[in-house]
Parts: C-alpha cells; sequence; structure tokens
C-alpha cells in the first residue's frame, strides 16, 4: 500500500511539475512559431498524364510550394537541398508533383520495390487530413522510381496502418540533378464530407532525404513542444468541385489450388491430393463521400505472403501476428482503441463479412461483421495465455463509435462480439482522450465483458478492464504513467489480450539531447522505466526497473543500450504439474503467494544498425544476462543474438537475410539452443511485377536430461515460398504460387515435406 502511494504521489508531482513547465513553454513557442498562412488549391478542368513528365502546361497553373525546412531531425533549419511541390485539382482527382534536386545525385537511395516496402529510401509525398479534424491523416509517398508507400496515421491512438492500399497513380524519374515525381490521387480514394460549398483540409508536402542523417524536409515548422504534428500543418481550401462519384468497386476474384498432404511418419503413404478452385467477390461501395461499405464473399487469403518468422521457445504468452488482409485492413483505424480489442487474425477462415465505415461531422463510427468457419480465441492470465479452438463456425463483430467534442476531447464507444451455438462472448466499453494542451494528455478506457464457455463446461463469466494514462511530450521531455486493470474474469475474444487477474502500473521517462551543427549525431535519448504488477487479490507478480540510452550517428546509424532489473514469479506450482503431466485437472489453484517461486532477471540487450552504402544495411541485436526458464522454474544463463543484411546488388534486385540464435543454461547443463533462419529474395521486374522466393527455418534442440517437460529433443520446420505477382493496382491482380512445408523430430532423421500447395488467383478490380 505505502509502495502504490508512492508512486501516486510520484505521478501527481510530476504531472504538476510538468504542467507548470508545458503552460511556460507554450507561451515561448506561441510567440517562437509564426502562424503558417492558408493554401489555396487551384481548380483547372485539365488532366495531366502520369508520366514523370512534369513540363505540361496544365503544372504552370498549378499552386507551387518550396519545401526549405528540416524539422526532423533538426529544429526547423534551412533545408541543404531543394524541392519544389506543385498542387492542383480538377473535380475528379488532385495532381501533384515534385522535383527534388540534389548536388550528388549518385547518393540518392532508391530502388524498384512492392507497394510500402520503399519507407527508406528517399521519398516525397503529402500528407493529407480530409476532415480537419486532426484525428486521422492519409500519408502517400512516392520514391525516384515511382514505388508508392501509403498509410493512415492515427493521432490519437498514434498507430499507422500500413497495410492501407489506396487506388492512386504514381510516376517516378531520377534527373542529372536529382528526381521528379508526379502522383494522380482521385477522390474515391478518400474520405471527406461531400459539400457543394469550398473545402478545408489541413495538408503537409514532405521530403524525406536520407544521407548521414535521415532529413524530414516540409514547408511547414514543426513545434517540437507540441505533441500533434497533425494539429501544426496548415490548412489547404479549394476542392470546391470535389465529387467522390460514383464510388462503387466490384472485385471478382477466382482462385485455384492443388494442395498434396501426406503422413511423413509413414513412409510408404503417398501424396493425397486436394484439388480445389474457388470463385469470390468483393464489393467496395461509397454510399456518399462519408460512409463506405465493403462486403467480401468467399475471400482466400491463401495468397498472403509468410508471416515474418518467431521463435516460440520459453514464452508464456501467445505470440503476435500482423493483419494483411485487405478486407479487415480497410479502416482497420475506426476501430482502435486504448486497448486492442479488435484483433481480426483471430477470425481464422472467414466466408463473408460486411463494415461499414464513416466521419459526419464531429461523427465517426464503424462495424462489421463476419462469419467464421472456425473459431479460434486466446485464454488469458497472469503467467501466460494459451489458444483454445472450438469445433464450431461462430460470428464475430464489433461497433465503435467516437464524438470529438473539440480538436483537444473526443468520447467513443465500443463493442466486439463472438458467437456460435454454444458459446458468446461480449465486450462493451467507453474510451477517451483529452489534451489539456500541446504537450499534455489523459487517455482512458473502461470495458466490462460477459462470456459464455458451457461448451467447455465453465461457468458464465463476468468482469471488468480499465486503463488511463497521462502523456508528456515535449522537445527534452516525454513522460508516461499508467495505471491498468484487467479483472481475472475479462476475456476480450475478438481482440489481442493475453493477460487478466493483472493490474499494472507503470512510469516512463525519456530525455531528450540534440546535436550541435556538424556534430556527428542528431538525437540522443536518456530513458527510465519502473513497473510493477499485481494479481487482483494484491500479490506481487513483478517489479522491474529499466533504464536504456540511444544516440544516432553517421551513415543513418543508430546504437542503443538497455538495463533491465526485474523481480518476478515463475509459472504456479500446478501449471508446472500441467506441463509434466499433461493433465488440465490440475490446475485448481490460481494463488500466487506459496504457488509460485520468485526469480532476478538482470539482463543486458544492446542494438545497433547502420547504412553504410546506398546499397547496404545491416543490424545487429544481442541480448545476454539471467533469465527465467519457464518450463523448468529456474533462473538460467540467457543469451540471444540477431544479425540482418539487406542487399540491393541492383535496382530490381533485393537480398534480405537474419539469424536468430537463443540459448539457456541451468547449473545442471544446457537447456535448449534454438536457431531461426529467414531469407527472402525479392525480384521487382517494375513498380507492378515481382518474383518472390520466401524462406523460414527453425530448429529448436533441447537437452531431454535438463527439461522435466520436454518429450521431444529436435523440432525443425522449414517452410519454402515462391511467388510471381502482377498488380495492376491494389485490387487487380495475379498471382501464381508454390509452398511446402517440412518437419523433422526425434522420430525422422531429416527434414521430410508434409504438405505442398501450388495456387493461382486472379482479380479484376471493376468500377462501372
Amino acid at each position: 500500500m505505502l509502495l502504490r502511494n508512492s508512486y501516486k504521489a510520484l505521478v501527481a508531482g510530476l504531472f504538476l511539475l510538468v504542467c507548470q513547465n508545458s503552460f511556460a513553454e507554450q507561451n515561448a513557442n506561441d510567440q517562437k512559431i509564426n502562424e503558417i498562412d492558408h493554401l489555396s488549391i487551384p481548380y483547372l478542368n485539365q488532366k495531366v498524364t502520369i508520366d514523370g513528365d512534369i513540363t505540361d502546361a496544365e503544372w504552370s497553373h498549378a499552386l507551387s510550394i518550396e519545401l526549405n525546412i528540416v524539422n526532423s531531425p533538426w529544429n526547423n533549419k534551412p533545408s541543404p537541398v531543394k524541392t519544389t511541390a506543385k498542387i492542383f485539382e480538377n473535380g475528379d482527382t488532385i495532381y501533384i508533383s515534385f522535383i527534388a534536386q540534389d548536388p550528388n545525385p549518385e547518393e540518392i537511395i532508391a530502388y524498384l520495390g512492392d507497394r510500402d516496402t520503399r519507407i527508406e529510401d528517399d521519398i516525397v509525398g503529402i500528407k493529407l487530413d480530409t476532415y480537419n479534424n486532426r484525428r486521422l491523416s492519409y500519408e502517400l509517398f512516392v520514391n525516384p522510381h515511382g514505388a508508392q508507400i501509403d498509410r493512415i496515421r492515427n493521432e490519437l491512438t498514434g498507430d499507422v496502418n500500413s497495410a492501407w492500399d489506396g487506388m492512386w497513380q504514381s510516376f517516378g524519374k531520377r534527373t542529372p540533378t536529382g528526381y521528379q515525381v508526379e502522383m494522380a490521387v482521385p477522390y474515391h480514394t478518400l474520405n471527406f464530407a461531400d459539400t457543394d460549398e469550398e473545402k478545408t483540409w489541413a495538408i503537409e508536402f514532405i521530403r524525406l532525404y536520407p544521407r548521414d542523417s535521415r532529413l524530414r524536409i516540409s514547408h511547414v515548422p514543426l513545434d517540437r513542444d507540441n505533441d500533434c504534428w497533425l494539429c501544426q500543418i496548415p490548412e489547404a481550401k479549394g476542392f470546391k468541385h470535389a465529387k467522390t462519384g460514383n464510388n462503387v468497386m466490384i472485385t471478382p476474384a477466382v482462385v485455384a489450388s492443388k494442395n498434396d498432404k501426406r503422413d511423413i511418419y509413414d513412409p510408404q503413404d503417398e501424396w493425397h491430393n486436394d484439388n480445389e478452385t474457388e470463385a469470390g467477390v468483393d464489393l467496395r461501395w461509397g454510399i456518399n463521400a462519408n460512409t463506405l461499405l465493403n462486403v467480401t464473399v468467399n475471400p482466400d487469403f491463401s495468397t498472403v505472403e509468410s508471416d515474418a518468422g518467431q521463435l516460440n521457445v520459453n514464452k508464456t504468452y501467445s505470440l503476435y501476428y500482423q493483419e494483411a488482409r485487405p478486407f479487415f485492413v480497410e479502416n482497420s483505424d475506426y476501430f482502435t482503441s486504448n486497448f486492442n480489442l479488435v484483433y481480426t487474425r483471430n477470425i481464422a477462415d472467414p466466408d463473408y463479412g460486411a463494415k461499414l465505415t464513416g466521419t459526419n461531422d464531429k461523427h465517426t463510427y464503424g462495424a462489421f461483421i463476419s462469419h467464421d468457419t472456425e473459431t479460434n480465441y486466446i485464454v488469458p492470465g497472469n503467467t501466460g495465455s494459451s489458444l483454445k479452438f472450438l469445433k464450431e463456425e461462430s460470428h464475430s463483430g464489433a461497433f465503435k463509435y467516437r464524438y470529438d467534442f473539440s480538436e483537444d476531447f473526443s468520447l467513443g464507444a465500443i463493442s466486439t462480439l463472438r458467437k456460435s451455438d454454444n458459446y458468446q462472448n461480449t465486450v462493451a466499453g467507453l474510451n477517451t482522450k483529452y489534451r489539456m494542451n500541446d504537450s499534455n494528455a489523459v487517455l482512458a478506457q473502461v470495458v466490462h465483458s460477459n462470456s459464455d464457455y458451457s461448451i467447455e463446461q465453465t461457468d458464465e463469466l463476468s468482469d471488468q478492464a480499465m486503463k488511463v494514462s497521462f502523456e508528456h511530450d515535449s522537445e527534452y521531455w516525454s513522460v508516461n504513467a499508467e495505471h491498468q486493470r484487467i479483472g481475472k474474469d475479462f476475456r476480450a475474444d475478438l481482440g489481442y489480450m493475453p493477460k487478466a487477474d493483472y493490474q499494472d502500473e507503470r512510469l516512463l521517462v525519456d530525455r531528450f539531447f540534440y546535436g550541435e551543427g556538424d556534430s556527428f549525431w542528431q538525437e540522443a535519448k536518456l530513458s527510465g522505466q519502473w513497473q510493477i504488477k499485481h494479481n487482483e487479490n494484491g500479490e506481487l507478480l513483478e517489479k522491474s526497473l529499466a533504464s536504456s540510452f540511444t544516440i544516432d550517428g553517421p551513415k543513418l546509424s543508430s546504437f542503443d543500450i538497455m538495463f533491465i532489473y526485474a523481480d518476478k514469479i515463475g509459472l504456479r506450482h500446478s501449471e508446472l504439474k500441467e506441463l509434466i503431466h499433461g493433465s488440465t485437472a490440475l490446475s485448481l489453484d490460481d494463488s500466487i503467494d506459496g504457488n509460485t517461486d520468485r526469480f532476478t532477471e538482470k539482463l543486458v540487450t544492446i542494438f545497433t544498425n547502420i547504412k553504410p552504402t546506398t546499397y547496404l544495411y545491416g543490424e545487429l541485436y544481442f541480448s545476454f544476462g539471467e533469465k527465467i526458464d519457464y518450463q523448468n522454474n529456474r533462473i538460467a544463463d540467457y543469451q540471444e543474438f540477431y544479425a540482418n543484411t539487406r542487399i540491393n546488388p541492383t535496382s530490381h534486385l533485393e537480398i534480405d537475410f537474419s539469424y536468430t540464435y537463443e540459448t539457456l543454461d541451468a547449473k545442471e547443463g544446457n537447456v535448449y539452443d534454438a536457431n531461426l533462419i529467414e531469407l527472402r529474395v525479392s525480384y521487382q521486374f517494375d513498380v507492378n511485377s515481382y518474383l518472390k522466393l520466401n524462406v523460414v527455418y527453425s530448429d529448436v534442440d533441447k537437452n531431454l536430461d535438463n527439461n522435466v517437460s520436454a518429450y521431444s529433443k529436435t523440432n525443425s520446420d522449414l517452410s519454402t515460398q515462391l511467388i510471381y505477382s502482377y498488380k495492376l493496382n491494389p485490387q487487380t491482380v495475379f498471382f501464381l504460387g508454390y509452398s511446402d512445408i517440412s518437419y523433422r523430430d526425434d522420430d525422422l532423421n531429416d527434414l521430410r515435406r508434409e504438405e505442398r500447395t501450388l495456387f493461382t488467383k486472379i482479380s479484376y478490380a471493376w468500377m462501372p
């Protein structure tokens, strides 16, 4: 109790101190940062061919803007290179061009690549808030070869949805003095208020210039004491003739696959074939400029590239994987909140779905429902989580609503549902964000859940979860103080919330430093974190201290070192009996005191990366110290090493190789050695087509004499995937691919191929 009261007093003191400093800083900054004039976007009843040629007569009538300010990492200093942007619109499309000059064009970093893969290149683009409410912004960028990067940034949560793919055109080409780019963004790609009046949007023109440091060049000075950069970009007036038009897109698709499987433990077993051809369709209908309807019937997600490899050894919580499926990705920002209540990777194999999203004045809303042929969910706990698979079909749905009282205050409601014949989980709650001033904000969320797991012979569960945090972000300081509580019987089966019976207090403080003039470094950060965790009964789960130092350097390099000291519990004694005996009936005692052992973890982690040439990038990570061996309930010596290199021998070819090695050694000897190897080779014929080879190999060797719960010494698996893709746009695509999976354990001397698949997919986006 004394510790908690001290924590609250510390947070209150920091809060008052930061607020006092922030108000004083704000008065000074109001004088330091000049008001930006409104931009007036011209209307021309003309079209431009997007070919990278900016000599067309239409561009002479466009609004011209000079990008001459470096606002990161430099503090609004003059740009070392000249960049000119031009913009106009014709009632159907926004046209933007850039002339990016460079005194050393041979140092330009630019390669052909698939959409969203070239974010680290030299790029130019725009940041666009079409509702001018400073909540969401479109970010559209292009590299010198015309490769597109597009995403949606959520200012409330800080999330970036880079999986969103808009329908727009671009072309880039290198010149003797740099490069130039043309962009055409149709209005049907954007959400905005559909009126016959002149509209006011917020827009920023940006150039990212990676040399020794990665300079962010803009036409806008940004105040480092204002955490909301979107709030500072200027308004643009115009767009009076902007109409979304007949915003209907129908995308039929045909998928054919040949899947072979066999019993790898039976050397006499032959391949068993399963040939399948299916048709599906996606509908995207802009009911009006404010509301978008997405419908999918019989979608196929087999063409999604393999997930990044992860080692799942000595981990007690379920792994997290990024969503990449188009139906769930589009406008997924409408469903975000302080808790991750909508994690659509839980929807494993849907056969149909519908989603409605929109914004109207101060109202933002979203709802979706889908039918899943499988039912998966995470069972949370305070020492670990597990996955459950029900042999039932289910419906999943979510609803989110937000009302913006002002630019500084928003209140939202969210609800989710998972339901089958013998199972149901519902969640409902409120969340809010209040910006007290430019540097300080408070975020809060409270939710309630009801669950019926009668199919599992479990009583009906009902509980609450809440989170409240204070955030301060200014030029030299960042402070985050957070409290969250997740009830023992709280379940969010559509979300990613692997912890329950859990209370957490956390304080994170960062101090920033900035280099001067021609210093070899531009920015550094010194950080400290204190955290303490209890269960609902007040029993201590963990308390930890961490400190780190981060600094950038020349050649786009950085170095980070962190020290961690943590007092933690291992698994419950009853959980260890489950691992040894394989019985769930023994898990009756969920107490902590007297049912767990406590250990002290001491870890050092080091991370560094560098780009020594335009065609080579490398990074290294090393962690060592003492860590809990959860499978055997003891402390052990831990080491983890990770290395990655990315090479671009030509503008078309990229080779990405990474290696992870992890080992654990107890007093009695080695516990396990784990290896993970990933090779991803991509040949980009042009911005529309590529050939990719993905190879992921993992190998875990356990010492059976030093693992009481291990039954197999060796577990290895190898997955390979070869894909050819042609994408006219994100929806009009052709895929041809092959993948296979091989496995080895103690009963198999060598890797044996268990499954192989040949597939093709054709889809066409038709816009009547």
